[in-house]
């Protein structure tokens, strides 16, 4: 029998056999098969003028190679990550009638999620009526906070509906140390967001600190603060400020807890943060990467321990991002945000329902937010491995560039007197609004283009359903609800090491309305000029409501004439670049047959019922035919002629014969089409 051999373990090198590759070769080969053009043009830049290669090697900076649940954090604050449970599938609630959003809530639970995102609002316009005790307890009826995590989005003073929620979970004697929520305290955030808050900011942060003294003291395993960027991301920031602010914030923050004798560790234990994640899968996972190094540098400058370096982040797809227009888009852009978030590491992710930027959301749009995550999860397998993206040059060189541009963004607001005080003055919102301008023009332009919207857009779509409570009704019967509440909220104490919350929980006990307390809490309140909110989609739906209040009353959309030269072959590409074009600001396309006689082709004009022409063909075509064609468009009684391409030498000659201007990749598609608009006496 023959003796076996000891088994080779030597490490196999499977390049050994290939000669090195000669870096100057291998560029030489690219640009020969980019057929002269440069591999630098191939480079992007990102809104914080961060380079997007198209190859990253190991030579191109990174982080620092730490294991997964080792400072800074980059890679994940366990060794483990999500891999053994998954990321919390964390839906949003926002019903306005407190029943309702409880079967809402419920239906969410029993079909996969794990915690609830409860969005807050008096008016009912973005959130649910709480205005007495009573409708809280509608609200979360038959929901075990003892296992459910609940995250309070208060949408104005955070302290009552904190209080509200400690009285019930002390009611239903839920043992505080398994309560896991967050009483969603962030003050800042809700004075950008709504330019006012009820008192001094010096009362606020001191109210803020007794929140965080009595929740640290109480629930051991809950949060008090989440610091939310998504009102920055909305007004128009890019990912390094949006990191830069977010962390701004908490140090604000923490300045302030400092002068209460809160301990670092239970001051940064306190703290969770909620950012926002789109379709740059590549940016949104770096951005969540980063997020930990930056929040763990700052923690270690604090004086905190490693627990304290640790803070939760969670992801919530982005409002500003989701289109009315063809809102089925939005469920490939939510899928590609989530796909992001659960790769870059966030702990709880909440996907809008596609239907978000219409109204309020189906049983189908809330189905499908749920169902996208658990599909990630289950199917996927996302969250089985961790830190999927470590060690991939590009994600590595991203997060660390993300990381240092954000840092110097933060030592800027830092310098200028901090959060608080950038954002009184107007500091932050006039560097979000360059940003901002920067972007309007990539979209105007349509080089950040949407499916359905600035691109492809379909004038025949039919609107999504959505639901449509009564709100007056609503908020009526929770102004009568919260008129029987007998509790009255007077003598409050002033913000000292949990006694504000003491006595305000006392006065939830003791049935005492919104308004009542709100009103014993109420001051000089501070003013700013709140951060405008856009979606990115906006101004061409403006223009589409245009068109449809133009059907709606004289029974056709507004049209532009496709004034065809030549053959199908000749004709075809600009002519459906340019009803995409049209089309995008609501302006219907009528495609002429083509051939070569410009009297011909004006006739066919004056039968399509257009008042607006683009002539479309090829350049050579255009050198024997486009001047003769405007002048007999004009005499047929186009108010516009356009002409699809570029004028180059003819355009002087070209705009005297009668056109008004040109349509080519890279034009300014917005202006254009609000010009159409003006030009027809559409009022957008």
């Amino acid at each position: 029998m023959t003796k076996p051999t000891a088994l080779d373990t030597s490490p196999l090198d499977l390049a050994a056999d290939f000669p090195a590759v000669d870096p100057q070769a291998w560029m030489a080969l690219v640009e020969k098969s980019l057929g002269g053009r440069s591999y630098e043009k191939l480079t992007s830049k990102s809104y914080d003028g961060i380079d997007i290669k198209p190859l990253y090697t190991q030579s191109d900076p990174a982080a620092d190679a730490t294991l997964p649940g080792m400072s800074p954090y980059t890679r994940g604050a366990s060794f483990l990550g999500t891999a053994t449970t998954g990321w919390d599938i964390r839906c949003l609630s926002s019903h306005p009638e407190p029943a309702e959003a409880n079967r809402q809530i419920l239906e969410d639970l029993q079909k996969g999620a794990t915690s609830i995102w409860l969005k807050l609002d008096p008016t009912g316009k973005t959130g649910t009526v709480i205005k007495s005790r009573a409708d809280l307890e509608t609200l979360l009826d038959g929901v075990f906070l003892d296992l459910v995590p609940i995250v309070l989005d208060p949408g104005g003073p955070s302290l009552p509906p904190a209080a509200y929620l400690m009285e019930l979970l002390s009611r239903k004697g839920v043992d505080a140390s398994s309560f896991s929520g967050n009483f969603g305290a962030d003050p800042l955030s809700t004075l950008a967001t709504a330019g006012k808050v009820i008192v001094p900011m010096d009362t606020l942060f001191g109210r803020m600190a007794d929140l965080m003294a009595y929740v640290a003291k109480t629930y051991p395993n809950a949060k008090s603060l989440n610091i939310s960027t998504a009102t920055y991301h909305n007004a128009g920031c890019s990912e390094a400020q949006e990191l830069a602010i977010a962390m701004a914030t908490a140090v604000e923050y923490l300045r302030h807890l400092s002068k209460t004798g809160l301990a670092i560790d239970d001051a940064c234990r306190q703290v969770a943060f909620t950012l926002t994640c789109d379709t740059d899968i590549f940016l949104t996972m770096a951005k969540l990467r980063a997020a930990r190094q930056l929040w763990a540098r700052i923690a270690e400058v604090c004086g905190a321990s490693e627990l304290g370096k640790m803070a939760p982040f969670y992801a919530v797809t982005a409002p500003r991002m989701m289109s009315q227009r063809d809102p089925w888009v939005n469920m490939l852009r939510t899928t590609a945000a989530c796909f992001g978030a659960g790769a870059g590491g966030a702990e709880a992710v909440t996907i809008l329902p596609f239907e978000h930027a219409v109204g309020l959301p189906t049983a189908l749009g809330r189905r499908i937010a749920r169902n996208t995550q658990i599909i990630l999860q289950e199917e996927s397998s996302i969250n089985k491995v961790v830190d999927p993206v470590g060690g991939s040059w590009m994600v590595e060189s991203l997060t660390q560039e993300l990381a240092e541009t954000a840092w110097l963004i933060f030592q800027g607001i830092e310098k200028d007197g901090g959060m608080a005080a950038t954002l009184r003055d107007g500091t932050i919102a006039a560097q979000i609004a360059e940003t901002e301008l920067l972007r309007a023009k990539n979209i105007s332009t349509r080089k950040d283009s949407f499916t359905g919207v600035s691109e492809y857009p379909n004038l025949s779509e039919s609107p999504v359903e959505i639901e449509t409570p009564d709100v007056a009704k609503i908020v009526s019967a929770a102004d009568a609800r919260a008129a029987g509440a007998v509790g009255k909220a007077k003598n409050l104490p002033g913000h000292s090491d949990g006694a504000l919350m003491v006595a305000l929980v006392q006065a939830a006990v003791d049935d005492t309305s919104v308004a009542s307390i709100g009103a014993a809490l109420k001051g000089t309140p501070t003013k700013i000029t709140p951060l405008p909110q856009h979606r990115l989609t906006e101004d061409y739906e403006a223009l589409r409501d245009a068109s449809d209040r133009h059907l709606e009353s004289y029974g056709a959309r507004p049209k532009v004439f496709l004034a065809n030269i030549g053959k199908v072959a000749e004709f075809t590409a600009r002519s459906s670049f340019s009803q995409n074009l049209f089309e995008a600001g609501g302006v219907e396309a009528v495609s002429g047959a083509g051939g070569e006689t410009p009297i011909a082709i004006a006739d066919n004009f004056k039968s399509s019922g257009a008042d607006i022409a683009i002539i479309c063909s090829t350049d050579a075509l255009y050198a024997d035919h486009a001047e003769a064609l405007a002048t007999d468009l004009k005499a047929a009684g186009a108010s516009r002629v356009y002409l699809a391409g570029r004028g180059g030498e003819r355009e002087s000659a070209w705009r005297a014969s009668g056109l008004d201007g040109f349509v080519y990749m890279g034009c300014d598609v917005l202006s254009i089409l609000k010009e159409v608009h003006q030009s027809l006496g559409l009022e957008t």
